[in-house]
């Protein structure tokens, strides 16, 4: 029995429910996104100079990587930062 193929612009798969993420869990992403930023430095600022800079496919391949964790990351869950940084949150002032 053959399947037809789905109409242009509509997907096919499966449909999954929207993932929740913690409080302590956005925390962890917050700082992997950190960790990710200094790691990110250190090839642009030590590293990919010293393999010839963008002039070598090596370094080009590497900087689309590291934005390629970035985007498909969201830059670690960067719109929900804030829900880690109130977890991290030691003392809140009251007003």
């Amino acid at each position: 029995m053959a399947t037809k193929p789905a109409p242009a612009g509509i997907l096919e798969g499966e449909l999954v429910k929207e993932a929740v993420l913690a409080d302590w869990e956005m925390s962890k992403q917050n700082r992997a996104r950190e960790e990710f930023d200094h790691l990110d430095f250190l090839l642009h600022r030590f590293v990919l100079p010293e393999l010839g800079g963008y002039e070598n496919p090596i370094c080009r391949d590497i900087a689309r990587h590291l934005e390629q964790v970035r985007a498909y990351s969201g830059n670690f869950c960067w719109r929900h930062s804030t829900l880690g940084a109130a977890h991290d949150a030691k003392e809140v002032p009251h007003a």
